[in-house]
């Protein structure tokens, strides 16, 4: 698993997508800052599954909807 730094804090990142809780930035499980989210779309190739899969959570799992 990558740890960075962000904001002054270490910032494990397991995950797909993992967000500082700090300062909100997106990173990939590599380390690697992401574009801001209103850039994230179909032209990425990645699914809205993907997208919001936070903590190992699915969309429908974070929004109830399980």
């Amino acid at each position: 698993m990558k740890t960075i730094t962000c904001c002054d804090h270490e910032l494990d990142c397991p995950e797909f997508t993992n967000t500082c809780p700090y300062c909100g930035a997106d990173y990939n499980w590599a380390g690697q800052r992401l574009a801001p989210r209103s850039q994230w779309g179909e032209e990425t190739g990645e699914s809205l599954a993907e997208i919001m899969c936070i903590n190992g959570k699915t969309a429908d799992e974070l929004l109830g909807e399980d």
